[in-house]
């Protein structure tokens, strides 16, 4: 569900090297909006999968969730960006950071209502999935966590804990670990979402209610696969800048931008198979494919958005045509 550090939209370092003021609304504003309408899309069909209705409340927490830390995010990157370049730069981008600002503010309101109407639950399972987010890119020191565990544990005892700063000089960084960034993607794109909207509607694993050609597993197998591709492709854009900089993308890691653009074919091929009776799900991976082989590194940046949205447009397609081809039937009984 929620990524503010995951680069899901697919910024990176070189993209805030040369601050603009395209570049700012379009990572600050523009992207984090895109971000939230995508998450309000898949949490809504799944609403609609589990209750047969729309819910406001998992729908907006997903929402002002991902905008949030989206847009917060990337913020601060661009305010150490701007800073960088002087006060008179600094200056300039004032009223952008004032607008900046008062979006995210107005997200708030929003989300504590609909946390406050739902239940408890969601509050929880809400703040597992934003946990990342947080400390995506913060360092992590594991002998001194793992010291103030075992003296909370141990609070009751006698036993006194030592820390040994000499075997900790090297935290953890959770983005410097190769692959963990698209995975915890995928799994908070996918499970992330399920498990807010499932805790607001406080249903039985097994839902009574169906809504072919939909199932709950394969929506959440496929938007997975769907945001761990996304991911890969955004890194796939910034394959030369990330291997001269040595930064653990999966790209870099597999050595040849063709390979990836093969692995990908194969993946998104295998899910289209899989779930080959939903015309949908097949679609997407159809067009997800097409993706993968037509942009480049050259391609503009905002054609990747396109990857970004390739499971929103089938799942709009959907509500598009259910309810024409629910009225179909009626149409052609009157007409004959």
């Amino acid at each position: 569900m929620l990524r503010s550090l995951l680069r899901l939209g697919g910024s990176t370092s070189n993209d805030m090297a040369t601050p603009t003021v395209s570049t700012f609304v379009n990572h600050v504003i523009l992207l984090p909006i895109l971000v939230a309408m995508s998450s309000g899309v898949l949490s809504a069909l799944l609403s609609y999968e589990m209750a047969g209705r729309l819910d406001w409340r998992p729908i907006t927490v997903c929402m002002t969730c991902d905008f949030l830390t989206v847009s917060a995010d990337h913020l601060k990157d661009q305010e150490v960006a701007i800073g960088a370049l002087g006060a008179a730069v600094t200056k300039r981008f004032t009223p952008l950071f004032y607008l900046a600002r008062i979006l995210l503010a107005l997200n708030v309101p929003p989300l504590i209502m609909a946390l406050y109407r739902s239940p408890l639950e969601v509050m929880l399972v809400t703040a597992i999935f934003t946990m990342p987010a947080f400390l995506w890119a913060t360092p992590l020191d594991l002998g001194r966590i793992g010291a103030v565990l075992k003296r909370f544990i141990l609070s009751k005892s006698d036993e006194e804990v030592e820390y040994d700063s000499l075997r900790s000089n090297k935290p953890l960084i959770i983005k410097r670990v190769p692959g963990l960034k698209a995975i915890l993607d995928g799994i908070i794109r996918s499970c992330g979402i399920f498990f807010v909207v499932r805790s607001a509607l406080q249903l039985p694993w097994q839902s009574a209610y169906h809504a072919p050609p939909w199932t709950i597993i394969e929506t959440v197998v496929w938007s997975m696969v769907n945001r761990i591709g996304h991911c890969i492709m955004t890194d796939l854009r910034d394959y030369d800048e990330d291997k001269q900089a040595g930064v653990p993308t999966i790209p870099v890691l597999i050595g040849s931008p063709h390979k990836v653009r093969i692995v990908l074919t194969v993946v998104q091929a295998a899910v289209m198979m899989t779930f080959i009776r939903n015309p949908f799900i097949a679609g997407s991976s159809c067009f997800a494919i097409a993706l993968v082989w037509i942009l480049e590194k050259n391609s503009p940046k905002s054609y990747f958005r396109l990857s970004l949205c390739s499971q929103s447009i089938f799942i709009v397609m959907y509500a598009v045509m259910s309810p024409l081809k629910k009225l179909w039937p009626s149409l052609t009984d009157n007409t004959g």
